[in-house]
C-alpha cells in the first residue's frame, strides 16, 4: 500500500482526487502544519507528498532541504506542490530540485492526477549529468541530437533541448555516464517536451524501451551506487 501525506488545505482538485486515491488503496495522512509534516516524515516514510502552498511560517527551501536529507525516510518521495496561478512561476526554479511538480489549484482535476499518477508510477531520478546521442530516423535520413541529461532513473531520461524530436516519436540513445568505459546503447520513446515557462529546462522526457547487452544491470548499478538527488 502507497501512503500518500497532505499537507495544508483542501482544494476542489483535491476534493475529487483524494477518493479516487483512496479507492487505489493509497494509505492518507493529513496534516495543516508543514512542522507537523516535518515531525511525520521523521518517522515515517511515504510515497508522495502534496503540499498546498505556501507552506506557513515554513520556507520551502527548508522543507525541501528536510524532506530530501540523506536520513530522511521519504528523501525519494515524489512532492507535488499545489499553488495559486500567480506562484507558478516562482516556484519553478524547484523543479528538479526537490519538487517534482508544481500544479496551479484552478486547474482540471484530471492535471492533478496525471501528475500524481506519473509521479507514483515512475521510478526515482537522480541528477546526472551525463553526454547523451538520440538518433531519430526519417525516411532515410538520421536526425541526431547530442546533448546532456538532467536527471537519470531506470526507467528514462530528461535531457536539455530536443524539442525537435515528437512525443511519440521512437529514438536509438547512446548514453555515457560519468566514470564509464563504454556507453549505454538502446532504443527509447520521447514522451513528454517539458513546459515551457513552468519547467526551468527546455527539454524532452525519454522512457527506455529496450537495452543492449549488459547495459540495463549497468545503469542499475550506477544509480544505486550514485548519492542521492532531486
Amino acid at each position: 500500500m502507497k501512503r500518500l501525506l497532505l499537507m495544508g488545505a483542501d482544494t476542489p482538485a483535491l476534493q475529487r482526487v483524494v477518493p479516487m486515491l483512496l479507492r487505489s488503496d493509497f494509505l492518507v495522512h493529513r496534516v495543516d502544519q508543514a512542522n507537523d509534516a516535518l515531525r511525520l516524515l521523521g518517522d515515517s516514510r511515504f510515497d508522495l507528498i502534496i503540499a498546498r502552498y505556501p507552506l506557513g511560517d515554513l520556507s520551502l527551501a527548508a522543507f525541501v532541504q528536510a524532506l530530501r536529507g540523506s536520513l530522511s525516510p521519504s528523501r525519494a518521495a515524489g512532492f507535488l506542490i499545489l499553488a495559486e496561478p500567480t506562484h507558478v512561476d516562482d516556484l519553478a526554479t524547484f523543479l528538479g530540485r526537490g519538487v517534482n511538480r508544481v500544479v496551479s489549484v484552478d486547474g482540471p482535476s484530471d492535471r492533478l492526477l496525471n501528475a500524481v499518477a506519473d509521479l507514483v508510477g515512475v521510478a526515482p531520478r537522480r541528477l546526472v549529468r551525463a553526454v547523451v546521442e538520440l538518433e531519430l530516423w526519417m525516411r532515410r535520413a538520421a536526425q541526431r541530437l547530442l546533448t546532456l541529461t538532467e536527471n537519470v532513473s531506470t526507467s528514462g531520461l530528461l535531457v536539455r533541448g530536443g524539442r525537435e524530436f515528437p512525443v511519440g516519436a521512437k529514438v536509438n540513445f547512446e548514453l555515457m555516464l560519468p566514470g564509464a568505459l563504454a556507453p549505454i546503447e538502446g532504443e527509447a520513446e520521447v514522451v513528454r517536451h517539458t513546459q515551457v515557462g513552468v519547467e526551468r529546462l527546455d527539454g524532452i522526457g525519454v522512457a527506455f524501451l529496450s537495452f543492449a547487452g549488459d547495459g540495463e544491470k549497468r545503469l542499475t548499478a550506477f544509480l544505486q551506487r550514485r548519492p542521492g538527488g532531486g
